[in-house]
């Protein structure tokens, strides 16, 4: 079996440490796992910088899979996930997500359900802070990792206000 080629992207350097014991768990198994890079960019800050990053990973087949982890709303790992199937057109490329711990409760809440509640999304996912990334390295190592498919995209509308507003109207009828 080849090295199985993992890039880590985190939202906030604040949650590195929560990453401690998944990469002493990829640095302990160098025989199976390269790890190409861990990164700190937020999509919410450095969005055209990562779109950047995951193209060029796309581009020259750098990487198998992707563990992204974030606070918060983790809007991280599901723009990953979309940019890979729906911009790049990529199935090579697994997206393992991680929400990580927060100050509040809410946060860690609001940072799983990001995760696990986006439609058509085919990330992985692993669990909350050190633990769900632990897991997350786990099975970058050592999981199988599933058959990606691309999913069809929707066209976009553009209507202006009337329009839209009679467009509601024959929604609603047709209820």
């Amino acid at each position: 079996m080849e090295k199985r080629r993992v890039l880590i992207i985190i939202g906030s350097d604040s949650d590195i440490s929560q990453c401690e014991k998944g990469l002493m768990l990829l640095s302990s198994n160098k025989d199976k796992t390269e790890v190409i890079g861990v990164i700190t960019c937020s999509i919410h800050r450095n969005t055209d910088e990562l779109l950047q990053v995951i193209s060029r990973v796309a581009e020259k087949d750098l990487a198998d899979v992707i563990i992204a982890g974030a606070g918060m709303a983790n809007h991280l790992t599901g723009t990953i996930d979309a940019y890979l199937r729906y911009a790049l057109r990529n199935k090579k490329i697994s997206v393992i997500g991680v929400a990580f711990n927060g100050k509040k409760f809410e946060d860690n809440v609001a940072a799983t359900l990001s995760i696990i509640k986006v439609l058509n999304t085919q990330v992985i996912y692993k669990g909350v802070g050190s633990t769900g990334f632990l897991d997350a390295c786990d099975f970058a190592i050592f999981g199988e990792l599933p058959e990606i498919t691309l999913p069809s995209s929707r066209s976009s509308t553009s209507r202006g206000l009337k329009e839209t507003l009679k467009f509601i109207e024959i929604i609603k009828e047709e209820r």
